[in-house]
């Protein structure tokens, strides 16, 4: 199953491509998770704005809305790596990357979702490490006693979900590798 989006219908990255069940299902969880961080940034944004407005109005803003902002961006933030892996949006340097070959791109495209990966697990195994370390001493923020280890959960399904988007890419980049290489680079 290739997974294709229309352009005219959407100004979203097109996801890396697909040919299997597995494949078009971690791109569809990977959007609908990025879906989800953006609603907490979202609810975060108007409890910022309702905390200001009581502020302005009554002088006493939310108690701990900052801890809320802290323990939630944090969360967000790691929710939208897996979306940026599976459409080719992070950072690239195009002053570079501009005048390569199309096997040249191809090859660092590969090189790249092959760090995504290393690095979705290096952090992986971090976080899991730190989840720990937050469940034995059961540290809390100061204000609403939230318990810091509840950010971690979320946090390792961003990160397991990026290491499943960066195989997605991976493997994507691999098959149009070897289809410039069957066509002797011509391929765009």
């Amino acid at each position: 199953m290739v997974q294709t989006m229309d352009k005219a219908a959407s100004t979203e990255p097109p996801a890396a491509a697909t040919q299997t069940r597995i494949g078009a299902w971690i791109v569809w969880s990977v959007r609908w998770w990025a879906l989800l961080g953006g609603v907490l940034v979202m609810g975060l944004a108007l409890m910022t704005a309702a905390s200001a407005v009581s502020n302005l109005i009554t002088g006493i803003p939310f108690s701990a809305d900052y801890e809320l902002v802290k323990h939630i961006i944090a969360i967000a933030i790691f929710m939208f790596l897996p979306y940026c892996q599976i459409t080719g949006s992070n950072v690239s340097v195009d002053v570079f990357t501009e005048r390569m070959r199309p096997r040249a791109k191809t090859a660092m495209a590969v090189l790249s979702s092959a760090l995504a990966l290393g690095f979705a697990l290096f952090m992986l195994v971090l976080m899991y490490g730190g989840l720990l370390s937050y469940l034995k001493y059961r540290e809390v923020t100061p204000v609403l006693k939230l318990p810091l280890w509840t950010a971690f959960p979320p946090i390792l399904l961003s990160l397991l979900l990026l290491a499943l988007a960066a195989c997605v890419t991976l493997v994507a980049h691999l098959r149009a590798m070897r289809v410039l290489k069957t066509t002797n680079g011509t391929h765009p």
